[in-house]
C-alpha cells in the first residue's frame, strides 16, 4: 500500500472514532430493548458440561458462543495463511504467540482486567481458554518440526528450546483441566507458575535463536506486559497491615486491621492477605482472597478508610492459619481487586446469598444506605423557610450529593447455621440505623432452626427473622412469600433492576463422612432462571454473580475407626468413609434447601 492508501485509512478512522460510540447507545437503547427477554436466555443462562472432564460447566451460553468464534478464527486465520502458501508450523507458531500475550496479562489481578471491566467469571473462562488454544497451536508447530527433523542430524540447540517449551506448556495443558486442578488442590498454583517460567524463558531463548523478528516482538512485548503487570501490582497494590483486634470462634476468625496510608476500596472489592513467614517477612506463596468489612459504614462514602474488618472461615488450611495471628503481628495486603458494579444507577437492587456470601453483599447494601443517609443529611441542612432548591443548593456546595436513583435495596440471607448471623451483627445493626426512614431496605434473614435468642437487629415491618416456629418446616415458613415475587411487576420499582448474588465455591474435603448441605450451584442456577422468567423489554432485570466467592459450609459427620471386631464388616472389608456419587447426588436431592426457592419481598 502507498502513502495515500494510509492516509484515507486514517482519515477514515477520525470520523469514524466519534460516530462509532453513538451509534452503539442508540442501538443499545432502541434495538438491544426489544430482544431483552432472548438476550437474557443467553447471558445467564449456564450449560452443563459438555464431557466428564467437564471444560465448559458453569459457563453461560454467550461465553459459549464467543469461545466457539475465538477457536474458528484461530482457525481459519491458520488455514488461510497455509493457503498463501505458508507452512502450518509457522502458521500455527505466530498464532500461538499472539494468543500468549493476553495470557501472560496474568490471573484476575491483572490491571487491564480492571480497566475493561470484564468479571472474575469471565476473565478467568477467557484466561484458561485461549491458552489452552495457544498451547494446542505451540504443540502443532513443534510436532510438526520435530517430524521433519527425524532422521537429521542430532539436535541442536533450537530443538532442545523448543522441547522447553513444548514440554512446560503441555504439563501446563494438563494441570488446567478441572479433574488435574482437583487433585493438584492448593498446590496447583505453585506449580503453575513454576511451569509457565519455565516455558516462557524457554520460549525466549528459542525465538532468540530463531532470529524471527515477528515473533521476537510478540515474545518480548508478552514478557514485558507480565513484567509490568507485576511490578504495578507490587507498587501500587501492596502494603503492610497491623492487627489490631482479633475475635474468633468455631467456624470463622475476625480481625481488624490498621494501614499507615489509606485504602481506597469500593463495595464488593477483596483482597489477597499474605501471612507472615518463616524465612522472610511474608509468605509469598501462599496467598488467599478476603473480603474487606467497614468499621464504620459511613467511610463508604468517601470510599477511603484506614481501620477496617477482615472475615474469613476455616474452609482451607491457609484461612486457618489465620487463627495463629495475634493482635500486634504484621501482614501483608494485597488489592483491592473486584469490579465496581455501579450500583447507584438502578432503582431497585435485590442482594441475595446464602451462609458466607453474606461477606459478598453486605458492603453493597451498607455502601448504598450510606450514601442515600448522605444525601438526606444534605437535604435536611438546608432552611426549609427558603425555596428547596436554592436550599439543597447552598447545602451541596459545603457537601457533595450524590443523587442516587436507588429507591429500593432487597437484602435476603439464608443462614447455613443460626450463629452465622453473630459474624456480622454489627453490621446488621449499623444498616438498620442508616435506613432512619424505613423506607429504602427490606431484609430478610431465613434461619434454618428455631430460634431461642433475640436477632442482632431490631424486628420491624421490613426486617424480619424468619424461622420455622410451632412445628412448622423451613418450606412452611418461607411459604407466604418467594423469589419470583420479588421479581414480578407489581412489586418492582419501574427503571431498572437488577439481582446480585453470591455462590460458595466448595469446601475442601475432610476425612470422615461429608455431605454437602445444599446445592450452591443449584442456588444461583434458580437465581438465573427467575431473572430470565421475569425480565422483558418494559421491566429490564440484570444479573450479577458477585466476583468474591467465599467457601460455603459442609454438614460434616466423622465416622471413627472401628475399634472393637464387632464394628467391622464380617468379610474383613473397611468400613465405607465416603458417599458414592450416586448417593451424594440422592442426599443433595433431598435435602429441604435444594429444592426451596429463595424468597425475597
Amino acid at each position: 500500500m502507498n502513502v495515500l492508501t494510509y492516509y484515507s485509512i486514517g482519515f477514515s478512522a477520525l470520523w469514524a472514532v466519534p460516530v462509532l460510540p453513538g451509534l452503539y447507545a442508540l442501538f443499545h437503547r432502541h434495538v438491544v430493548p426489544l430482544f431483552h427477554s432472548q438476550l437474557a436466555k443467553i447471558r445467564y443462562q449456564r450449560i452443563g458440561g459438555l464431557t466428564r472432564l467437564r471444560l465448559f460447566r458453569g459457563s453461560t451460553r454467550v461465553e459459549l458462543l464467543l469461545l466457539s468464534a475465538y477457536i474458528a478464527g484461530n482457525g481459519a486465520a491458520v488455514a488461510l495463511e497455509a493457503i498463501k502458501g505458508a507452512t502450518i508450523a509457522s502458521s500455527a507458531a505466530l498464532a500461538a504467540s499472539i494468543n500468549l500475550v493476553p495470557v501472560l496479562l496474568g490471573g484476575r489481578t491483572s490491571r487491564l482486567a480492571d480497566i475493561i471491566g470484564v468479571s472474575r467469571p469471565t476473565y478467568y473462562v477467557a484466561h484458561h481458554w485461549i491458552g489452552r488454544i495457544a498451547v494446542v497451536e505451540g504443540l502443532v508447530h513443534a510436532a510438526i518440526s520435530l517430524h521433519a527433523a527425524v532422521g537429521g542430524p542430532p539436535f541442536d540447540p533450537v530443538a532442545i528450546s523448543g522441547c522447553i517449551v513444548a514440554g512446560s506448556f503441555l504439563a501446563i495443558l494438563l494441570l488446567s483441566l478441572p479433574w488435574s486442578r482437583h487433585r493438584l488442590g492448593g498446590a496447583f498454583r505453585g506449580v503453575h507458575r513454576l511451569l509457565y517460567l519455565a516455558g516462557m524463558a524457554g520460549l525466549t531463548w528459542h525465538v532468540v535463536l530463531v532470529q524471527s523478528v515477528s515473533h521476537e516482538i510478540l515474545v518480548f512485548v508478552a514478557c514485558g506486559l507480565w513484567l509490568l503487570s507485576h511490578v504495578y501490582r507490587v507498587v501500587a497494590r501492596w502494603r503492610t497491615v497491623q492487627v489490631t483486634e482479633r475475635w474468633s470462634d468455631s467456624e470463622v476468625t475476625r480481625l481488624r486491621l490498621k494501614t499507615q496510608r489509606p485504602i481506597a476500596a469500593f463495595p464488593g472489592s477483596y483482597f489477597y492477605v499474605y501471612l507472615p513467614g518463616s524465612y522472610l517477612n511474608y509468605n509469598l506463596l501462599r496467598s488467599s482472597a478476603v473480603m474487606m468489612m467497614w468499621s464504620d459504614p459511613k467511610q463508604t462514602v468517601t470510599g477511603k478508610t484506614t481501620d477496617f474488618y477482615i472475615l474469613a472461615g476455616r474452609q482451607s488450611r491457609f484461612l486457618r492459619q489465620l487463627r495463629t495471628v495475634e493482635k500486634g503481628d504484621w501482614m501483608l495486603l494485597d488489592g483491592p481487586y473486584g469490579q465496581d458494579l455501579q450500583l447507584h444507577g438502578y432503582e431497585t437492587v435485590i442482594l441475595t446469598a446464602k451462609g458466607m456470601g453474606i461477606l459478598s453483599i453486605l458492603p453493597m447494601a451498607l455502601h448504598l444506605a450510606a450514601r442515600k443517609d448522605h444525601d438526606d443529611s444534605v437535604r435536611s441542612k438546608s432552611n426549609p423557610g427558603e425555596d428547596p432548591t436554592v436550599g439543597l443548593a447552598t447545602a451541596a456546595a459545603a457537601a457533595p450529593v450524590f443523587r442516587d436513583t436507588t429507591r429500593r435495596i432487597d437484602l435476603l440471607w439464608r443462614l447455613e447455621h443460626n450463629d452465622q448471623d453473630q459474624w456480622v451483627a454489627d453490621q446488621l445493626r449499623a444498616l438498620q440505623d442508616l435506613d432512619a426512614r424505613r423506607v429504602m431496605l427490606l431484609v430478610w434473614c431465613i434461619y434454618p432452626e428455631p430460634l431461642t435468642r433475640d436477632p442482632p437487629f431490631r424486628e420491624e415491618p421490613h426486617w424480619s427473622a424468619v424461622s420455622p416456629k410451632d412445628g412448622q418446616t423451613m418450606a412452611e415458613a418461607e411459604a407466604p412469600y418467594s423469589f419470583e415475587k420479588a421479581l414480578s411487576h407489581e412489586v418492582l420499582m419501574p427503571g431498572k433492576c437488577i439481582v446480585v448474588g453470591t455462590k460458595l465455591l466448595p469446601s475442601l474435603p475432610s476425612s470422615g463422612l461429608t455431605v454437602e448441605a445444599c446445592g450452591d450451584r443449584a442456588f444461583t442456577d434458580e437465581r438465573r432462571a427467575s431473572v430470565i422468567r421475569n425480565t422483558s423489554k418494559d421491566w429490564p432485570i440484570e444479573f450479577v454473580e458477585a466476583e468474591y466467592r467465599p467457601h460455603g459450609d459442609r454438614l460434616r459427620h466423622r465416622q471413627g475407626r472401628a475399634r472393637h471386631s464387632e464394628d467391622r464388616p464380617r468379610d474383613g472389608s473397611r468400613p465405607a468413609m465416603r458417599l458414592r456419587r450416586r448417593d451424594r447426588r440422592t442426599e443433595r436431592t433431598n435435602s429441604w434447601s435444594s429444592n426451596l426457592p429463595l424468597h425475597v419481598v
